[in-house]
């Protein structure tokens, strides 16, 4: 016997106002409404999309939300009998038309943001320090303070995109099948698999910089409708130790190579090690590596000592080993690290 929950709740959960408990309770119920499917058409569904989509005709058609009668297999109106067989012949062949068709779509991955339910998550780095988050595919993203990225909780099957503001480095996971996209501004930039640092927020600029592997960058031409698509005739393709500059005033994309000092270095991974050494001569190394400028809060702190070995690690990295081996804290602006006593 089916377990009978309220329309109230229904109504609930269709405005997303219900707790955990009150969503599980609903989401119980609708798994048990799609008993009467065959095992073949769960096979033949992807993801059971259909199932949910015929769920929510009969959520809608309980809660009254419906304008009118919704039949609980194809979302067509139910008519009287009354109306006579030619009716429900048409109706009948009506319905197989649109399943049919609905069938079709799914297959082909159109109807996956109809009936995307993914919540998207923001992350947003508000610390002084640099903020690691792993992404659904593997990717990692490192957010500089005041930085953020907003996802879908679950990629999309044919892509998967992310939006930015601010300073963020990506490791991206490699997947030929899906391409990585980034809209950040004016920007879009295309990948499959490498890491580069993309920078908004400047007064007169944005620019993306590559450290391993390869992207392209475009214009999103925001005259092309409200969701904003890239303009391919603007495409820029960039290799490593090269960068983009989207020049704000002239509305170009300049393509230029990093500078020796440019400060993307710090996410490239070096490898070193120290044995009691002082830490004064450590940040100086560090320096000198990665193009950025640590100094102190407490010059007692230069004569700390730290035995090491960093194998493969950017500089971010680095900073989190050293701060949690002796006791610190860093805090980084652009290219400038300050390092100071936990209290």
């Amino acid at each position: 016997m089916k377990r009978e929950i309220s329309e109230a709740l229904i109504k609930k959960y269709l405005e997303k106002s219900c707790s955990p408990e009150e969503e599980r309770l609903v989401e119980v119920w609708y798994e048990k409404m799609g008993d009467s499917l065959s095992a073949e058409e769960f096979d033949q569904i992807r993801e059971n999309r259909l199932l949910k989509a015929r769920m929510f005709y009969n959520i809608r058609k309980r809660s009254g939300m419906t304008t009118g009668n919704v039949g609980p297999e194809t979302g067509l109106p139910e008519q009287a009998d009354s109306k006579g067989f030619r009716f429900r012949a048409w109706a009948g062949a009506a319905a197989a038309i649109v399943f049919v068709a609905f069938a079709w779509l799914l297959l082909r991955g159109s109807l996956d943001s109809l009936f995307r339910t993914d919540q998207l998550v923001l992350v947003a780095n508000e610390n002084k320090t640099v903020l690691k988050h792993q992404l659904p595919d593997g990717s990692v993203v490192w957010l500089a303070p005041r930085s953020s990225v907003q996802y879908a909780g679950t990629f999309q099957a044919k892509v998967r995109e992310v939006s930015m503001q601010g300073d963020v480095f990506f490791e991206v996971a490699k997947d030929p099948n899906r391409p990585f996209l980034i809209n950040s501004g004016a920007l879009r930039t295309k990948v499959l698999g490498t890491s580069f640092r993309i920078r908004t927020g400047l007064k007169t600029e944005e620019e993306v910089s590559v450290v391993t592997g390869m992207v392209a960058v475009s214009r999103i031409d925001g005259n092309k409708g409200s969701s904003g698509q890239a303009d391919d005739s603007q495409e820029v393709l960039l290799e490593a130790d090269q960068k983009v500059r989207f020049d704000k005033r002239e509305a170009q994309l300049i393509k230029t190579k990093e500078t020796p000092r440019s400060s993307v270095k710090m996410w490239k991974k070096r490898s070193m090690s120290f044995e009691d050494t002082p830490l004064k001569n450590i940040a100086s190394l560090l320096d000198s590596t990665f193009n950025v400028q640590i100094d102190f809060q407490d010059k007692r702190l230069e004569s700390y000592t730290l035995t090491a070995d960093f194998n493969q690690l950017n500089l971010i990295s680095v900073m989190e080993i050293i701060s949690q081996s002796l006791n610190l804290q860093y805090e980084i602006s652009g290219d400038r690290i300050r390092l100071i006593k936990n209290k």
